[in-house]
């Protein structure tokens, strides 16, 4: 009798173990509540993909000592023909163990009610069952969105293989896409003219049965710069988008402020015609703020085309004066270029190293093809180089033939007189003596 009991009380002890690990999946509240004593929760027990999800279980008797894994999949006995089913985590659970916890990202899978599968020692037919229901969500790639940009929209959570439809503040997109088979997409959304502030983007499917995913982004404006290298002096055009509706924009041209200032429309677009004014940096910021402190920049180099090369005319192998400095007046054909203001520098040297030069045989910043420089008697060399008002500097231009300035230094010629008037002097004073001499 007493052995007939300890065979009656195994058996109920193995009927109960299988009861809870062939149980039907098990909620956040435990194994039909708990009765069979085992709980187990999941938390949370829904979102998008790539959720972080905690995973409890307490068996309170029953040990869950040695290896384990886990695994995903849209069917709750793990179909082998369901193409969700992935492994996502596996471990090893000590000795005598009765608690188990561990966390995991959920993995793609369409939307609606998929399974997390917790399997021991490779017995799939005594796994827990967790579930997990997929919300759909969509995301924007570029971390600024700008109007008559492109925005990639990824999706997730979506039925598997439908048509995703698109819309901006609600109005509907002409883009359209289909999920696959995991209910994942990407579209290639354009941005219409929106006006500063938040926007939403939101997608659903023809299976999601009124069920969404939305998208809240802030609109950042963006400027336009029309010709694309603006010449100096030129008329140029800014054409602004994404600022906020009905307001004054201010333009800035580097720290110079352009005087009037364009209003926006309903749509945040302006568009306005500014003169291009000088500077000599190579790239040129252009700033453009509302009233609401949206701001635009946008960065642009200056045309880059440097003037033609001057051509030398005078002098070129002449002769200026016999005697002492002569006003040297140089002259040379105009330089062209397409901004229209052009400067010239020339340099005067003794040699075609032009270095180093003398005090004021450097002149810059010239606006005439004309300039008279007064020289010292000596042989010279002589170049001219034009420049834009953008800083674009053409070559030398080298007068092929050296010129000359007086044949004699005037100090040498004093010097020259000074010694000559002294021998006079002396010739003359031992004439005298001699003549004295003869006639006394």
């Amino acid at each position: 009798m007493r052995i007939l009991c300890y065979l009656s009380g195994f058996f109920a002890f193995f009927i109960a173990l299988s009861m809870v690990l062939n149980a039907a999946p098990v909620q956040a509240g435990g194994c039909a509540g708990g009765q069979c004593g085992v709980t187990a929760t999941i938390t949370p027990p829904n979102g998008p993909v790539g959720t972080q999800v905690t995973i409890t279980v307490q068996t309170g008797a029953f040990p869950l000592d040695g290896k384990y894994e886990l695994w995903w999949s849209r069917s709750s006995n793990m179909d082998p023909n369901d193409v969700t089913v992935v492994k996502v985590a596996e471990g090893w659970n000590e000795r005598q163990k009765m608690s188990f916890t561990t966390s995991l990202s959920i993995p793609s899978a369409p939307s609606g009610v998929n399974y997390i599968h917790y399997i021991k020692a490779g017995r799939t037919e005594n796994m827990m069952n967790f579930s997990f229901t997929i919300i759909p969500d969509i995301i924007a790639k570029e971390s600024s969105i700008s109007p008559r940009s492109t925005a990639t929209i990824a999706g997730t959570g979506f039925a598997a293989l439908d048509k995703v439809k698109l819309y901006i503040d609600g109005e509907p997109s002409e883009i359209a896409t289909n999920s696959d088979q995991m209910g994942n997409f990407t579209a290639s959304l354009p941005i219409p003219d929106l006006a500063g502030g938040t926007h939403v983007i939101k997608a659903t499917s023809d299976k999601l049965f009124n069920q969404e995913a939305s998208l809240r982004f802030k609109i950042a404006p963006s400027l336009k710069l029309e010709p694309e290298f603006p010449l100096v002096g030129k008329t140029a055009t800014v054409s602004g988008f994404g600022f906020a509706a009905e307001s004054e924009v201010s333009i800035k041209f580097d720290n110079i402020v352009i005087t009037s200032s364009p209003t926006s429309d309903k749509s945040g677009r302006f568009v306005y015609n500014f003169t291009v004014p000088e500077s000599s940096e190579g790239r040129h910021k252009l700033t453009a703020t509302d009233k609401s402190g949206n701001i635009a920049v946008f960065e642009t180099p200056i045309e880059n085309n440097a003037p033609s090369t001057p051509t030398p005319v005078y002098p070129t192998s002449d002769r200026f004066g016999i005697f002492g400095s002569q006003l040297v007046t140089f002259n040379w054909m105009p330089a062209k270029d397409d901004s229209g203001s052009v400067v010239y520098t020339i340099e005067i040297a003794d040699n075609l190293n032009f270095f180093p030069l003398a005090p004021g045989m450097r002149r810059t910043n010239l606006d005439e093809t004309t300039v008279s420089v007064p020289m010292e008697p000596g042989t010279y060399y002589w170049r001219v180089q034009a420049a834009d008002a953008s800083g674009n500097k053409s070559k030398w231009a080298l007068s092929p033939y050296a010129f000359q300035v007086g044949m004699i230094n005037i100090w040498v010629i004093v010097a020259v007189s000074v010694i000559l008037l002294v021998i006079f002097i002396l010739l003359l004073r031992a004439f005298i003596q001699r003549v004295r001499g003869y006639y006394y």
